[in-house]
């Protein structure tokens, strides 16, 4: 995708936006559901309110995704639909699979959540009042990215 093989090109600056943390996972998101409001981005993937905001506010001024009004049962809501270059980089990012990738990473990091409280409650006194309390800290997504790169192949 550099030079005379693409057929777009992108400029430093969307290059270096691309480059930050859930940029391209969020590009791929929207993609994938055609339109997503912020409070969607933010339940779905593991990034931090203002990451997502930030992001979507930079894609938008480098023309990855537009902001538009969407009818959703009656009541308009403010969601985001990928723009001709972050549909062309949508594609490609398909081709790379990392639509597949992300949703593989999502799932795994919500499996281990779930493997470790189970072994809590599992390790727990049987009616012990605090159980039902037992809320795990949220790992850090840049710790669990980090974690999960091993087992990831490079090219």
């Amino acid at each position: 995708m550099s030079g005379d093989d693409s057929e777009f090109d992108i400029d430093e600056h969307t290059a270096e936006l691309l480059q930050k943390k859930g940029t391209i996972e969020i590009l791929v998101r929207i993609g994938e559901k055609r339109t997503q409001r912020h409070t969607d981005l933010r339940k779905e993937l593991l990034l931090s309110s203002s990451t997502v905001q930030q992001r979507l506010k930079a894609g938008k001024q480098r023309d990855l995704w537009k902001q538009e009004l969407e009818d959703r049962n009656g009541v308009s809501a403010k969601v985001y639909r990928l723009a001709e270059l972050g549909q062309a980089l949508y594609d490609h990012a398909v081709d790379e699979d990392l639509n597949t990738l992300y949703q593989t990473r999502r799932e795994i990091i919500k499996e281990i959540q779930d493997r470790e409280r189970r072994l809590i409650l599992t390790a727990s006194p049987a009616g012990a009042d605090w159980v039902s309390d037992i809320q795990m800290e949220e790992h850090s997504p840049h710790d669990l990215q980090k974690f999960l790169q091993q087992f990831i192949e490079t090219p």
